[in-house]
């Protein structure tokens, strides 16, 4: 399996930072500026996606074992936004030896329960997406991003959108349209701060409120004024709530 390419900063406890469907690694560029000082940050390029190869394998699986390269067998805190967030759950269901904690915000959950007809129309609408990120960005941007975001933060949302290529875009899509992730969660009993922002017409509050109703050990942090993208749209609210709760969740990993 060739690497993926991954964007590092900074030293101490690992923290994985996966990003969403229609993102890149370079999303997370505001978080490595701000946790770099307690954290050793590690945002790849998911496969098909940046400067990353193809994906070997076009499912779920294969993206994560993809990931769980990336860490070497270190355990780590794994951040996931949007899709990101799936792949977390993904990756603590099949290596729960390299997931130390989670937080996952904004998160889908997969698409598998859908009627077959309904999803196959979003399978059919991300594939024309996936062709037209490019000239589509920044429209798709101002969907993802909160009613009142500022130009620059859409602007911001649409570059590195733009990094995704159509082959990882859409193996992203057929994995989200093909997974219910609902069955796993009550058995990934690790710390988990479920994020979400206020203004998320994306995938919203009701997904973060199953999660805070399943996972066993989880706690819910709303941040104002942001949408799907608060990593972007608010990244010191988010950088302080991600180094609170991993610092936290290391300290009682001290005491046991």
């Amino acid at each position: 399996m060739k690497p993926l390419h991954v964007l590092r900063a900074g030293r101490g406890p690992t923290v994985l930072l996966l990003h969403g469907i229609g993102s890149s690694a370079t999303a997370w560029s505001k978080q490595l500026e701000r946790l770099a000082s307690d954290f050793t940050c590690l945002a790849p390029d998911l496969p098909g996606y940046g400067n990353s190869p193809d994906p070997e394998s076009a499912t779920l699986d294969g993206i994560v074992a993809a990931v769980a390269d990336v860490v070497r067998g270190v355990p780590a805190h794994v951040v996931g936004v949007s899709f990101g967030a799936l792949a977390a759950l993904a990756l603590a269901r099949s290596h729960l030896e390299l997931v130390k904690s989670m937080v996952l915000s904004d998160a889908t959950l997969g698409r598998a329960p859908m009627p077959s007809d309904e999803r196959e129309a979003w399978l059919r609408h991300r594939e024309g997406l996936a062709h037209e990120l490019a000239t589509r960005s920044v429209e798709r941007a101002a969907e993802i991003a909160a009613r009142n975001a500022p130009a620059a933060v859409i602007e911001e949302i649409a570059t590195h959108m733009r990094r995704a290529r159509p082959t990882g875009y859409m193996t992203v899509a057929r994995a989200i349209a093909q997974t219910d992730a609902r069955p796993w969660l009550r058995h990934i009993a690790i710390p988990a701060l479920v994020v979400c922002g206020e203004d998320d017409r994306v995938t919203g509050m009701s997904v973060s409120q199953a999660l805070l109703d399943e996972l066993p050990h989880a706690t819910l942090m709303v941040i104002a004024g942001a949408g799907h993208a608060p990593h972007i749209e608010q990244p010191d609210n988010f950088a302080q709530a991600v180094r609170k709760f991993v610092q936290e969740t290391a300290k009682l990993d001290d005491h046991r």
